[in-house]
């Protein structure tokens, strides 16, 4: 992974379900190299989409990176079935409850192989990532509160803290990558780019769907 290559993530929330491999193919076709799946549990988001069948049903028809976006209540529990679908990343989140830890839930996707993501919410800090950044091959930037579709880009709440994130990965010597998920519409402003290379999660053309 290239901390330095922006990318765009088509969203898997924003398929027809009836035409997952379809609409899977047509991401690809588009150009996208990776897929974001986001997994809601009803519980730590108010929301349910899927689990890991969808995603080891999304790996056999695409060649895509699946970037697996838990949203969801005892990560390191379930963390297992998610690694054996497929997953290409797996990001957890710092206000999540876990089991055991964060961190070695953290470890234990770095174990398996995988790239390992941590996700901040718009309203937790910065700082609340910092133990663990040195862990991690990703950090995403929750820029609407997650569970929904449809919200607008919070700018004020979130972009100072893509900004600390990108000043700490330089000044530390630091590789993560640095993604936003939520709001992202081909009228949103351009101004995460202000910040430098990033990812962003967002739903494929024509349809409207966001993350």
């Amino acid at each position: 992974m290239d901390c330095f290559t922006p990318l765009i993530l088509p969203s898997l929330l924003a398929a027809d379900f009836s035409n997952v491999a379809v609409e899977v193919k047509r991401a690809e076709e588009a150009g996208a190299k990776w897929l974001h799946l986001d997994v809601m549990d009803g519980n730590f988001v108010d929301n349910i989409s899927f689990g890991p069948a969808m995603i080891e049903a999304v790996k056999r028809h695409t060649d895509m990176f699946l970037d697996v976006h838990l949203m969801i209540q005892r990560a390191d529990h379930f963390l297992d079935r998610f690694i054996k679908a497929g997953a290409g990343n797996i990001s957890v989140h710092v206000e999540a409850r876990y089991d055991t830890s964060l961190l070695s839930t953290l470890q234990r996707i770095k174990s398996a192989g995988l790239s390992a993501g941590l996700v901040l919410n718009p309203a937790t800090p910065f700082e609340a990532a910092i133990p663990y950044l040195h862990l991690i091959d990703l950090l995403l930037i929750m820029t609407v509160v997650p569970g929904f579709g449809g919200q607008p880009f919070m700018e004020k709440e979130t972009m100072p803290k893509l900004a600390a994130a990108r000043d700490y990965r330089e000044a530390h010597g630091l590789k993560y990558h640095l993604q936003v998920d939520g709001g992202i519409y081909v009228t949103t402003p351009p101004s995460p780019a202000s910040t430098g290379p990033i990812s962003s999660s967002r739903a494929p053309p024509p349809l409207d769907r966001q993350t």
